[in-house]
């Protein structure tokens, strides 16, 4: 699968969707990527070019836009008509949490139900969901910490955020509705905390406005924490692996480097960029500093319930099956400073 295919890419609008559209085309695909309003296809398009070098003006004529959102049904048939596979990566991914879990739990779902279904009224044979670590290492207690892909996040257990949720449950019903029609090849990519270069100057994504804040000298210190992170290319990488693997159905495979403390990520940091990281502070602050600040900034609220918390998800499976290696989350947090810098969010 590649020269001459058609690939649906939902949330191409998003850090990880414009990595990967801009890969598909380098690949040889025809993408269509799906906009929540086609007001933003102008800037989209100008992105992927000024990043496709030599390859844009071909590649750009491969690339087109269809308007859907992920809580409505209409549209997505329209977008996924003529395709040959589905990139489903759309799903809301906010860094403060929401008034209510529905918020993030329902266009979670309802995307998947409405991409998918209109893969299968439209013959779409392959579809392969962007699903995520944490639904895979949460709700054990602290007691456990690693897992691999035959492991399920428990709801019923702690730690338990809204957006843990909405993506457990979005890969449930991926794998109800895979079931319910045995004719569609289905498999899942899970990454962790994504980092790496940044696209789009007016938008660095959730994952890497960590990076952004920190740069900015907003977080005073950091705390004890640490995700199973890894580099926006090698979560692209892996989805390609999988999406051109027709062994691959009914598989999830666990796109992580390894799992990182902050506190190294921001020493990472400060020792490739040491002028432009100066704000950025290494020091690992005591939890209840943290349950205190949380009271005044809303994206630390959010991770209370995880301090000292440092799961590990295993990527062995990727990496034994494809020639996969990603590079250390070190390097993609590295890579986010960097190109914060020359976009010019960091003066």
């Amino acid at each position: 699968m590649a020269n001459g295919k058609t690939l649906l890419i939902t949330g191409i609008t998003g850090f990880l969707g414009g990595h990967m559209a801009l890969e598909a085309l380098r690949r040889g695909y025809h993408v269509r990527g799906t906009l929540r309003s086609m007001d933003r296809a102008d800037h989209v398009r100008s992105i992927l070019k000024a990043n496709l070098d030599k390859e844009a003006t071909d590649a750009v004529d491969r690339l087109s836009f269809h308007e859907a959102d992920l809580l409505d049904p209409r549209g997505w048939d329209d977008a996924a008509a003529g395709c040959d596979a589905v990139l489903h990566v759309a799903s809301p991914f906010p860094l403060a949490l929401p008034k209510h879990e529905d918020d993030l739990i329902q266009p979670a779902r309802q995307g998947v139900r409405n991409v998918f279904n209109a893969a299968v009224n439209q013959g779409v044979h392959r579809f392969v969901q962007t699903s995520s670590s944490v639904a895979i290492m949460y709700g054990h207690g602290r007691q456990r910490d690693l897992f691999d892909e035959k492991d399920w996040t428990r709801l019923d257990g702690p730690m338990i955020s809204p957006y843990i949720k909405s993506k457990t449950l979005a890969e449930k019903d991926l794998w109800a509705l895979a079931e319910a029609h045995p004719i569609m090849n289905v498999s899942a990519v899970n990454p962790g905390f994504i980092l790496g270069p940044i696209l789009d100057p007016k938008d660095p994504g959730s994952s890497c406005d960590v990076v952004l804040k920190m740069m900015r000298g907003e977080y005073p210190g950091v705390p004890k924490l640490g995700y199973p992170t890894v580099d926006v290319r090698d979560v692209v990488a892996l989805h390609f692996h999988v999406l051109e693997d027709a062994e691959a159905k009914g598989e999830r495979y666990a796109a992580i480097a390894e799992t990182i403390p902050f506190k190294d990520l921001a020493k990472a940091i400060k020792q490739a960029l040491p002028k432009k990281a100066r704000k950025v502070s290494a020091l690992q602050l005591p939890s209840w500093f943290f349950r205190v600040f949380a009271l005044f900034e809303s994206s630390v609220k959010a991770v209370v319930p995880e301090l000292g918390y440092m799961p590990t998800v295993l990527s062995e499976k990727g990496q034994n099956r494809y020639p996969w290696k990603p590079r250390s989350a070190a390097d993609a947090a590295v890579a986010t400073a960097q190109s914060l810098v020359e976009l010019g969010y960091i003066p």
